[in-house]
């Protein structure tokens, strides 16, 4: 935020028509005073910076929040060895044993 405020500084100084305030306009920004714009266009790159950095970090601390919520939800999840699946051949019965397919039985 140091840069935000410097660079703002510096434009409001450059901009301001009194060419006796030039002196109090910090580094790297006096080099460039004769072109405003180039400070406040760094000036507002600062700012968009700034803005993704905040917006970056509520979105992964909401996806961290998520990711707590769901483990706090399986938890108590059974992951015993008595669940199984098994891929065994089947006849559909209302296909009077004509179609035969691949069938998935899930036992508990």
């Amino acid at each position: 935020m140091k840069q935000y405020k410097d660079s703002k500084d510096a434009y409001i100084l450059a901009t301001d028509g009194d060419p006796a305030n030039d002196f109090l306009i910090k580094q790297p920004y006096y080099t460039v005073k004769d072109q405003p714009e180039r400070i406040r266009t760094f000036r507002n790159q600062v700012r968009q910076n700034v803005d993704y950095c905040v917006l970056y970090f509520i979105l992964f601390w909401g996806l961290n929040v998520a990711d707590a919520a769901v483990d706090a939800h399986l938890k108590h999840f059974d992951i015993s060895d008595n669940l199984s699946l098994e891929v065994k051949p089947s006849i559909a019965p209302f296909s009077n044993g004509i179609i035969s397919g691949v069938g998935l039985t899930l036992s508990f």
